[in-house]
């Protein structure tokens, strides 16, 4: 008896894994698009002169991991740099070869070394001695208090040769009310929140908080931190 050949069905393709093909395919080319608009801004061309004493950039003058929201689109792990003399956020390009500077109108905010940056523009920036600009946001809130943290690059001429130095400066705001206020000391804070004076002086005094240059901007963030707990004590 002769065997009869059977007969072979074609598979029906697999619909599910088309499907997500297809959204693999259309999320990679939305990152390309989303990429190429990150990477798009002009370069950024070295102004400092070999052997400068300082660095013109935010902590280090390394690129570190950064989130970024650019244009409305947040990205996260982006090597960058921030430059404290000109303002501006700096991105190695993809290629390698150069550096690039974002356009810092389309930068809401980005995070860096542990530190949250936003751009301050309009009623926002009333009260601040740059408008627009970017601020260090230390406490975030009904209110906020802000790090203008600034670098100048001066040449000089010394014996018949040029130095050249990067020196640092922060100052410090607290913003209420849609208005930014500047503070160096315990006072300044104080005459804030009136009605709440003499806890926070209290406060201030008990946990031995110092004003100098090195520990104003802790000092700072905990009265804040402190007066955000409290009701509205009087004196």
């Amino acid at each position: 008896m002769l065997a009869l050949p059977a007969l072979s069905q074609t598979a029906a393709p697999d619909t599910s894994l088309l499907a997500a093909t297809t959204g693999l395919r259309q999320q990679y080319t939305q990152v390309l698009r989303d990429e190429s608009a990150l990477y798009s801004g002009p370069e950024y061309v070295n102004y400092v002169r070999p052997g400068t004493q300082g660095h013109r950039f935010f902590d280090s003058p390394e690129p570190q991991a950064a989130t970024i929201t650019y244009s409305g689109i947040s990205y996260a792990g982006v090597p960058a740099r921030y430059d404290l003399v000109r303002d501006q956020l700096v991105l190695n390009a993809q290629s390698g070869t150069l550096d690039l500077s974002l356009v810092p109108e389309r930068v809401a905010r980005f995070s860096l070394g542990g530190h949250t940056f936003v751009r301050l523009t309009g009623d926002s920036a009333a009260g601040l001695p740059e408008r627009p600009a970017f601020y260090d946001q230390l406490v975030g809130g009904p209110v906020r208090v802000l790090a203008a943290r600034r670098k100048k690059y001066r040449e000089s001429l010394e014996n018949s040769r040029i130095v050249s130095e990067i020196t640092a400066r922060t100052d410090y705001f607290i913003q209420q009310s849609g208005r930014c206020y500047p503070v160096s000391n315990v006072g300044d804070v104080l005459r804030l929140f009136p009605q709440q004076r003499a806890a926070l002086r209290s406060y201030a005094q008990t946990n031995k908080l110092v004003f100098d240059e090195t520990g104003r901007e802790a000092a700072i963030v905990a009265l804040v931190r402190y007066q955000a707990t409290l009701g509205a004590a009087t004196n």
